[in-house]
């Protein structure tokens, strides 16, 4: 897996990264599997996968804005709520 630059050092390469790495979870990219043999000769299979989601949106949201600090791009985080229509 390829360094992920820190949020002081490189705000934009570092969302980027994250991104790639949410898509690689998000398709299966990193799933681990083990097998193991049981002691009356019956083999097991598990995969699973480690991420938090949560916390890699959450990390990709904090990159998102310091990279918006940094290239004076204004992210608007704000949305207008909207009239039902009936």
């Amino acid at each position: 897996m390829a360094l992920i630059p820190s949020i002081a050092a490189d705000p934009c390469a570092r969302l980027v990264a994250l991104r790639e790495l949410r898509d690689t979870v998000m398709i299966g990219g990193a799933v681990v599997e083990a097998e193991f043999e049981q002691g009356n000769g019956t083999r097991r299979r598990v995969r699973y996968t480690a991420a938090n989601m949560d916390l890699l949106d959450r990390e990709i949201i904090a990159a998102t804005d310091a990279c918006a600090l940094v290239t004076g791009i204004v992210r608007s985080s704000r949305f207008a709520i909207g009239g039902r229509m009936s």
